[in-house]
């Protein structure tokens, strides 16, 4: 089975997600989101090359790849690294933030 590494940078910006869908929707669209990104993680795992590549130039993000949550919350991007059996999740993060000054800050 494949498996899923998540970053505690990651974990934070799960439960951050998951914080806003609960005060600005509601417990049940935050259920689902991370329902969505559980099946997301899994297809993911399964498949590491499906994501786009980010493109980035800096030291360990070379690799680096993106992918849409998914099921209703495609604005929300998956950051990851492909492993060979699996994936390690190094962020979860609004597509329209400014995200390469994110990650070439060093905010993984």
């Amino acid at each position: 089975m494949a498996r899923v590494l998540k970053r505690e940078s990651a974990k934070r910006d799960l439960i951050a997600q998951w914080v806003w869908y609960a005060e600005n929707a509601s417990i049940e669209i935050a259920d689902r989101f991370l329902l969505a990104t559980e099946n997301s993680l899994e297809a993911l795992a399964e498949r590491p090359g499906i994501g786009v590549a980010c493109g980035f130039r800096s030291t360990g993000l070379e690799t680096l790849r993106r992918f849409p949550v998914g099921e209703g919350f495609e604005k929300i991007l998956l950051f990851y690294l492909p492993l060979s059996d699996g994936v390690d999740l190094v962020r979860i993060l609004h597509g329209h933030r400014d995200l390469k000054t994110l990650f070439e800050e060093g905010l993984f």
